[in-house]
């Protein structure tokens, strides 16, 4: 596949479609910003690429946001895609303890996963989706499962350089609405998904991919996709943040430094805000540069 790209397709002869998806270098400035651990550098390039997938899954203009909080030792790990297919990641940690394991189920034990869809124009849908599963995947599959109701199968993988996925889902009954013909086509299907691996995602071109998995179905694939690394983070958010403090907080907080300086989590970037900054943000002025 073509690096920091998914492409998508769909059965001809059926009510399944599909993606796939590689991550390079976006996964690589989506990192950068923090010195992750191995086992969290990839359980972040899992949720990169989740993110990512299930973005592609909707019609929307907005983000998509994959996290879980409330886990130990990661207490937050969250990656976001928008409708532009600009992509970021953080995670929050303690102290690893290496003598035990360092799997999905391990590292957010006791959290939620949390499938948080804000449009750009319209109400904020979120779902909550128990950690059940041993695998970021199949905890997807589970939330598919229930709020769709349609049968999904989702491969994830990442090495700490790079990431990947694979998505095949059933789509609402069209081209074949008997219930025993759908569910004989979802078997035949997910049978033969199920056989692909990371590597023929990082080594193999997507028509390749498709006609080795598919070989005797028709299948339409449409034009690659890119993906990137962008960060929607800026003064005025950070201002709404420190808003949100309080008057008296923020005062109390001003008085001790007039000037804040604020790190982003996703990107690193410092924005600095004294009061007038953070005034302008009330008032809905043009920041000042």
């Amino acid at each position: 596949m073509q690096n920091d790209s998914s492409s998508r397709f769909i059965m001809e002869g059926a009510d399944v479609r599909g993606y796939m998806l590689q991550l390079n270098r976006t996964l690589t400035e989506s990192l950068s910003a923090s010195d992750y651990p191995a086992p969290i550098r990839s359980l972040l390039g899992e949720f990169l690429a989740a993110a990512a997938l299930l973005s592609q899954t909707i019609k929307f203009e907005g983000r998509l946001l994959l996290q879980v909080k409330g886990a130990s030792p990661i207490n937050l790990i969250a990656a976001e895609s928008s409708h532009e297919r600009g992509l970021r990641c953080v995670a929050r940690f303690e102290p690893l303890d290496d003598s035990g394991p360092l799997d999905f189920e391990h590292l957010l034990a006791g959290g939620t996963l949390v499938v948080t869809i804000e449009p750009d124009q319209g109400d904020r849908y979120q779902s909550l989706v128990p950690l059940t599963a041993p695998t970021l995947s199949e905890c997807l599959e589970f939330y598919f499962g229930q709020s769709d109701q349609l049968g999904t199968q989702i491969m994830l993988h990442c090495d700490g350089q790079r990431a990947c996925g694979f998505l095949l889902q059933q789509l609402p009954p069209q081209r074949t609405p008997s219930p025993k013909a759908r569910a004989d086509q979802w078997q035949h299907f997910s049978i033969r998904g199920a056989t692909l691996t990371p590597d023929e995602i990082f080594t193999l071109p997507e028509a390749v991919i498709i006609s080795r998995l598919f070989a005797e179905d028709p299948v339409e694939l449409f034009a690659p996709q890119t993906h990137h690394f962008a960060c929607t983070c800026s003064r005025q958010r950070m201002a709404s943040a420190l808003l949100a403090l309080g008057e008296d907080d923020l005062e109390a907080l001003l008085e001790e430094q007039p000037i804040l300086t604020m790190a982003c989590e996703f990107c690193g970037a410092e924005h600095r805000l004294d009061r007038e900054a953070i005034a302008e943000q009330v008032r809905g002025d043009e920041p000042r540069h």
